[in-house]
């Protein structure tokens, strides 16, 4: 069976992401960036994983990079099609669900986008997700990528948002899956701690944790070639 790529990008952006990473390097299959940053019609982690994969071909072994919330969906896919799931790529992501707290500000989130729309949301979202130094030292890219954003749709953020909040956690998959999972965690990352992260991974001995050092939550911007190496030694490992 031949391989595909699927890379799922995370909250706030769109499948433009993987192009400030992905061509600038060589890789062991085809590449798939589904678009969903606009869907307003999903209510959970699942509902994305049916949509997005009606789009991919079912003659291929997917091989699925999931980047924060594109994580969530990737487990989702796991979940739902297990002998089409070859391996499972955390970039950035957790298997946990929401806590208590991280709910109450998903749903202070989603009052603002109601409130005031994607363009407010963004501006301040973007630099949040790197390290302060990163940020500080590259400011061009930040707001080119504020610019870039600021016009997805705010129903779609909404919906994001409320699947987020009401996702359920992937532990007990992790720990019965014959799917290897490779976590990139960034040493930075204030959104996922590395103590979620390093629980996951413990739950077997196939799954991996590859820690980024002085990296946030875009590792793939921050340290793209450690990234790019950490992805094709995982994928390279396994047989099709």
């Amino acid at each position: 069976m031949k391989g595909i790529i699927v890379c799922l990008h995370g909250f706030g952006e769109d499948q433009r992401v993987w192009d400030d990473f992905m061509p600038s390097y060589s890789w062991p299959f085809d590449l798939l960036t589904p678009a969903y940053s606009g869907w307003s019609d999903c209510q959970s982690m699942a509902d994305y994983a049916q949509k997005i994969a009606l789009g991919l071909p079912k003659d291929h072994a997917w091989f699925l990079i999931g980047h924060s919330m594109g994580g969530y969906i990737a487990l989702a896919l796991a979940d739902l099609f297990p002998n089409q799931v070859k391996a499972v790529v955390m970039l950035n992501s957790t298997a946990m669900n929401d806590s208590m707290e991280k709910k109450i500000n998903r749903n202070k989130t989603i009052d603002f986008l109601n409130r005031m729309g994607t363009k407010a949301f963004i501006g301040p979202f973007v630099p949040n997700l790197f390290s302060a130094d990163f940020a500080k030292d590259n400011p061009l890219l930040i707001q080119s990528l504020i610019a870039r954003y600021q016009d997805i749709p705010t129903s779609g953020l909404v919906s994001a948002s409320e699947a987020m909040r009401d996702r359920q956690a992937g532990l007990d998959l992790l720990a019965s899956t014959s799917i290897p999972f490779l976590f990139i965690h960034g040493d930075q990352d204030g959104l996922v701690p590395l103590v979620d992260v390093e629980q996951a991974v413990n739950l077997s001995s196939i799954h991996h944790l590859v820690r980024i050092p002085h990296a946030g939550h875009q590792a793939a911007y921050e340290a793209p070639d450690l990234v790019h190496l950490a992805i094709v030694s995982f994928i390279n490992s396994i047989h099709v």
